[in-house]
């Protein structure tokens, strides 16, 4: 049973496990007094798939799940200087949870800046956020070894996607149209993806995963690095500036800059289904993790993703529309 809500838990713990969350946390503060910090003077940053406090001169990021960071440290470790991730200074595992410590870099998470960033910055951070990925794009032949062809939201198989598309039909109780758009979004990608260049994504560009000082300093967080077509990462920053907390569609200068830099990086050919695919299977991934917490205070077509979802699979292509419509 989950705890209630209350004053002494983190929002982002409010669904979680609270033994879990206890254990999670012992485990950080005992990697924090490592590295010469004090759990208790940290702040707790945004993040869900991991835990990450920062102050104290550090950052230390634990999995919530047990699983191993090696691969991300060695990847970080790789990554051209301007990207700006910050220095790591050492990753272990902790009775299997994996841990990354990195050196404390001055700046806000972008995703808690950006209401109060003008119309302007916020267009600034989307171009400024792209040109840091476009790093590790360029990176590619250097950092392939480094990542795989899967991971996040780009499952390992057509099967695999497919299944997840089933999940999504059975939740939602998703029209026979809407069933017929989602397999054909989802077989227009797995077909696609092959016949294009095969590129080191971020694989989660989300506001988020980025450092605003007056200007985005740092990427951060590539736990869900993978190696595919380039839409893999032009479809997030598109929904970040066109789609709202609650999912509804908003026009903006950040949403007009994000959908001309996917148009003019995106596949001539196959990038509309490309981009498409990605960004459905960047929901599905998201609705499966609702489901496994399942708020039973809301009701499932109310959650984000499923709004996202629907909206993608009507006529026009949801918040993709300007760039399906060619």
């Amino acid at each position: 049973m989950m705890r209630e809500p209350s004053a002494d838990v983190h929002p982002l713990d409010e669904r979680r496990d609270p033994l879990r969350v206890d254990l999670v946390r012992g485990l950080a503060t005992q990697v924090a007094a490592h590295y010469g910090g004090d759990l208790t003077r940290m702040r707790r940053a945004n993040g869900y798939s991991n835990a990450t406090w920062v102050g104290d001169g550090i950052a230390v990021r634990i999995a919530y799940t047990p699983v191993d960071m090696a691969r991300e440290a060695a990847l970080a470790r790789a990554l051209p200087r301007e990207v700006g991730h910050p220095e790591i200074l050492g990753e272990g595992t902790a009775e299997g949870h994996g841990w990354i410590v990195t050196a404390e870099v001055r700046g806000q998470n972008l995703h808690e800046a950006w209401p109060t960033l003008t119309p302007a910055e916020q267009r600034q951070a989307i171009r400024q956020l792209w040109a840091r990925s476009l790093i590790v794009h360029d990176a590619t032949p250097s950092l392939r070894t480094h990542v795989a062809s899967h991971g996040g939201f780009v499952p390992a198989t057509f099967g695999d996607a497919t299944a997840a598309a089933g999940r999504a039909e059975a939740a939602l109780g998703l029209s026979s149209a809407q069933q017929s758009q989602l397999h054909k979004v989802i077989g227009g990608y797995f077909r696609a993806a092959p016949e294009v260049a095969q590129t080191v994504n971020h694989g989660d560009l989300a506001l988020m995963n980025a450092l605003w000082d007056g200007e985005v300093v740092a990427l951060l967080d590539f736990e869900f690095a993978v190696l595919g077509p380039i839409e893999i990462d032009l479809c997030r920053p598109v929904c970040e500036a066109r789609v709202s907390e609650e999912g509804h569609h908003v026009d903006s200068e950040a949403g007009a800059a994000a959908v001309e830099i996917a148009a003019r990086h995106m596949d001539p050919v196959h990038g509309p289904a490309l981009i498409h695919g990605a960004a459905v299977l960047d929901q599905l991934r998201d609705l499966d993790i609702f489901l496994t917490l399942d708020p039973a205070e809301e009701r499932r077509e109310d959650w984000r993703p499923s709004r996202l979802l629907t909206d993608l699979l009507d006529s026009e292509g949801g918040y993709l529309a300007p760039l399906l419509s060619a």
